[in-house]
């Protein structure tokens, strides 16, 4: 019996075409053996995952009455443009019990070459994750030393300004506003006398 699957294609912008995905997608899935049971297409940047079409899917999916398998896809970045997002895709899927094929890619998570390629990929983005944290805390520890503040710079307001308008029944808010700070800044400024 055929494995259910569903295919999942994106183009960028209105102007362009998704029938020659969709249609590489059916002549691989025949070639398989797949049976495509749904159709799920957006017309959108891939930067995030905020896609109406993706999202029916993944919504579609929870549950999962059809008993889709796979979400077959013509390219990884159909489906995702950052590697954190197809790591957080592929997890997703995975916890369904759902696989990825990425036809052009040549990756099918439904085998265990697939499952093993998609976790080193899954390390190597931890490691460089880690990496970055270490070299942010490192660059952090650098600019104490050389005595250089960290964060904002002070917000210049006088608390003479402040408890002027505090006297002419001006709200703190608004205050806060007049200076493009917070409440909790103008409260601290006055907290320091």
């Amino acid at each position: 019996m055929p494995e259910k699957v569903c295919i999942y294609a994106r183009v960028s912008t209105d102007d362009q075409n998704l029938d020659n995905q969709i249609i590489k997608l059916k002549e691989y899935a025949q070639v398989k053996d797949f049976d495509i049971v749904q159709v799920y297409t957006d017309k959108a940047s891939g930067k995030n995952t905020n896609r109406t079409g993706f999202q029916q899917m993944l919504k579609d999916l929870e549950k999962n009455p059809l008993e889709i398998r796979a979400v077959m896809i013509y390219k990884l970045d159909r489906i995702g443009r950052s590697l954190s997002d197809l790591i957080k895709i592929a997890q997703w899927l995975a916890d369904h019990n759902i696989g990825l094929v990425s036809v052009t890619d040549n990756i099918d998570t439904t085998t265990p070459s697939g499952r093993l390629f998609y976790h080193i990929i899954g390390s190597i983005a931890e490691y460089e994750r880690e990496i970055i944290i270490e070299r942010t805390k490192a660059g952090l520890d650098r600019a104490r030393a050389e005595g250089k503040r960290i964060g904002r710079p002070e917000a210049d307001i006088s608390t003479t300004d402040i408890k002027r308008f505090q006297a002419e029944g001006v709200p703190i808010s608004k205050i806060a506003k007049r200076y493009g700070v917070s409440r909790t800044t103008i409260y601290n400024k006055l907290n320091e006398e």
